[in-house]
């Protein structure tokens, strides 16, 4: 897969998924050195930056097949984006990642970029021209992991988005002992991620998707567990039940085998309704 780092945010990202090797990496930021890095002329706002875009054609020479795009809302440089993809649409299928950063730490002026850069992305990813649109909100991350430190608070959050975009695809490219990873509706493209409790049942999304529609479950359990628990498979079909008639929204559900002694449950989240602004 490859994997586009837009601004700061999005390159941090890149670079931890740069640790593994399904991934081939792109950065995009200003004053940004190295393999596969662009070297953006910093500019003083968003108009700026959208108007300068240069031609990328070099640069990208080459990629194809499965791109991730990651760009935070809260810099100016984001406003690169679409030129960006525009550049490599006929060559890739393009899902964006998009962080969404605490709104109200945000300037006048960034905020209303944000904005803006938030609703395009979905009506994009609503028309078709993008696979798929993931929102993760800082806010969510860092409640989900409880009290981080000021020093290291962006790789706390990183890690925890990393790793789970990082095994959900590896689930997506193994085969279930039980279940199956179903496709969402066609018109499903705006969508989250998610971890929850196997036990308890408590389910933590990186953002708060409004309207979901569609849910997949993905286990990762020791493989030891599920040669030997008899239960197993009963606790499972019963969440998978009561979610979807709680919460009215069509369920799927994978159940992967692993080495790790700690079980894992990620979850996928579709709708396709626009995210409201708040």
């Amino acid at each position: 897969m490859n994997v586009i780092g837009l601004g700061q945010a999005g390159c941090n990202i890149a670079d931890m998924l740069s640790a593994y090797p399904q991934y081939k990496t792109y950065k995009i930021a200003v004053g940004i050195e190295g393999t596969r890095c662009y070297d953006v002329k910093r500019q003083k706002g968003p108009e700026e930056y959208e108007k300068n875009v240069p031609s990328m054609k070099t640069f990208f020479r080459g990629i194809k097949g499965e791109t991730l795009f990651i760009v935070g809302g809260s810099g100016h440089i984001s406003a690169m984006c679409l030129r960006i993809m525009e550049q490599i649409k006929d060559k890739c299928e393009i899902s964006v990642l998009y962080i969404r950063p605490e709104l109200s730490l945000l300037s006048k002026t960034k905020s209303l970029h944000e904005k803006a850069t938030y609703n395009i992305l979905q009506q994009f990813a609503r028309s078709g021209l993008l696979k798929m649109l993931y929102l993760v909100s800082n806010t969510n991350l860092e409640n989900i992991l409880g009290n981080v430190p000021i020093i290291g608070y962006n790789n706390k959050i990183n890690e925890l988005l990393v790793s789970t975009i990082h095994m959900i695809n590896v689930f997506k490219n193994s085969e279930p002992v039980m279940g199956k990873i179903e496709e969402p509706n066609e018109i499903c493209r705006i969508a989250t991620l998610g971890i929850s409790e196997i036990e308890e049942g408590e389910e933590k999304f990186f953002f708060s998707l409004d309207n979901t529609t569609e849910r997949c479950y993905i286990y990762g359990i020791n493989e030891e567990r599920l040669a030997t628990e008899g239960g197993l498979k009963k606790k499972i079909i019963d969440r998978i039940k009561s979610t979807s008639n709680e919460e009215s929204i069509q369920v799927s559900f994978g159940v992967f085998p692993t080495n790790y002694q700690q079980d894992y449950c990620y979850t996928l989240n579709y709708t396709s309704i626009i995210q409201s602004d708040n």
